[in-house]
């Protein structure tokens, strides 16, 4: 007994640690691990994996294909039959078993377009992956950050709670001893409740925020996660035209667009196939006979075999089979036409994407600068109230400020704290964002 009672607790003590999730996640764990287990993530490598079936399922077609035959035929009253038996009545049942081999010589050029195709399909869904691999990452860099600013708000939301129940403190004491009104009072018991209602609200906004990363990471969305990590600024010294060229170099966007021109060129190469014959080389047997196995000879029958000269029992032909589509009222022609127009529009798309890319690059770069003004800007707002607060304090205990003055002070307080938060949080983002708009991921946002 006492044996089985310590394999419970040490069962208890490692067993349970040993099957639990990872319950701490920094940023560049948390985006590894949406790299790995993101539903969206796995979806797309399956529609990878399908492509390139596909693709083999394409070059297949080079080969060659074999079709057998088996059939049953059932005629009581067949002259071939009579003739046999000198016009006597027959029931008989005749089986035949055929055996083609087709090997295609030349398809239009169709089947190389289709493979063509099939090979641009694959490379354009493997693109596909990796443009996926780049959103989940960044969706999970921005509910990161998201989750570190909620953090840091509630933290900042309850000292505004204590910096309000001091000066409630502060307010009461002064007013039973007759120094202060009771409207001092009740002034800093509506900030108080205004300062516990904020924190309520950000300590909502955090449970959200952590079950929304929960989500893109594959956690259950109601999993106590703690996310670990600080709001620091990472510095990013790329310039607009190194930004642009790497952008086009390695953007899957801008690669998918051409990928989807040279396919729409591809269908018109088979669609103009249409318009060339097709030849095979075709090796066809058949075998017939009274029996399933349809192996009887004439002799087994003692049958003469001249009465076979037009159907044989057995028969193997060899030849070489060409076919062309001569008209088919406007058909391929208006076909033809329609791919030439899908591959004008593409070449359009293409300049597009880069277009876009570019512009994308541009409006990155300036939201990153203004959002590192900002945070400068914020860090000094911040200061300066701070200081505000201390003198606002100072002198509303020495009865030379007035209890407004300290209610506007600790109201502001509040405010550049979360505006500091706020704007470090903001420029992460914005440096997360650049790196998706490069084409590259960049898990821990560190420097390069």
């Amino acid at each position: 007994m006492k044996k089985l009672s310590l394999f419970a607790l040490c069962f208890a003590l490692f067993g349970t640690q040993a099957f639990a999730s990872q319950s701490a996640y920094t940023m560049e764990e948390a985006v590894n691990k949406a790299l790995t287990d993101n539903r969206s993530i796995i979806s797309a490598q399956k529609s990878s994996e399908a492509s390139k079936s596909a693709l083999y399922s394409a070059r297949g077609a080079f080969g060659p294909s074999v079709n057998a035959s088996y059939s049953i035929n059932h005629d009581p009253l067949s002259d071939f039959q009579k003739r046999l038996l000198n016009g006597a009545e027959s029931d008989e049942t005749t089986y035949s078993f055929g055996l083609e081999v087709r090997q295609p010589l030349f398809q239009g050029f169709q089947l190389l377009n289709s493979a063509q195709k099939a090979k641009l399909q694959s490379e354009y869904d493997e693109l596909q992956l990796v443009k996926t691999n780049i959103s989940i990452a960044n969706q999970v860099q921005t509910a990161f950050l998201q989750y570190l600013m909620a953090e840091e708000s509630v933290q900042s939301a309850k000292k505004a709670v204590e910096r309000a129940k001091e000066q409630l403190e502060t307010a009461t004491n002064g007013y039973e001893i007759g120094t202060r009104p009771k409207i001092d009072v009740l002034q800093a018991q509506y900030e108080l409740s205004s300062s516990e209602a904020t924190l309520i609200e950000n300590e909502n906004n955090l449970n959200s925020v952590r079950a929304n990363l929960n989500a893109l990471l594959n956690l259950p969305v109601q999993e106590e996660t703690d996310y670990v990590g600080k709001l620091d600024s990472v510095p990013f010294k790329m310039e607009f035209e190194q930004a642009v060229k790497k952008a086009f170099a390695q953007l899957p966007d801008v690669k998918m667009a051409e990928k989807s021109m040279n396919m729409a060129e591809k269908d018109m190469g088979i669609a103009l196939g249409t318009f060339l014959p097709k030849i095979d080389a075709v090796i066809q047997y058949t075998s017939t006979g009274a029996n399933w196995d349809t192996s009887e000879t004439l002799e087994t029958y003692k049958r003469n075999s001249s009465l076979y000269a037009e159907q044989p029992l057995e028969n193997t032909t060899y030849g070489i089979q060409a076919t062309m589509n001569v008209f088919n009222s406007g058909q391929d022609f208006f076909k033809v036409r329609q791919a030439k127009h899908t591959v004008d529009a593409l070449k359009a798309q293409v300049e597009l994407a880069y277009n876009t890319a570019a512009l994308n690059i541009k409006v990155c770069l300036l939201s990153l600068q203004d959002a590192a003004r900002t945070v400068d800007v914020s860090a000094r707002a911040l200061d300066s109230a701070r200081q505000s607060y201390y003198d606002a304090k100072t002198r509303y205990e020495y009865q030379l400020g007035t209890n407004l003055e300290m209610l506007t002070a600790q109201s502001d307080l509040a405010d550049a704290e979360l505006a500091f938060i706020s704007a470090k949080a903001n420029y992460l983002i914005a440096l997360s964002n650049t790196y998706a708009a490069l084409g590259e991921i960049n898990p821990g946002l560190n420097t390069k």
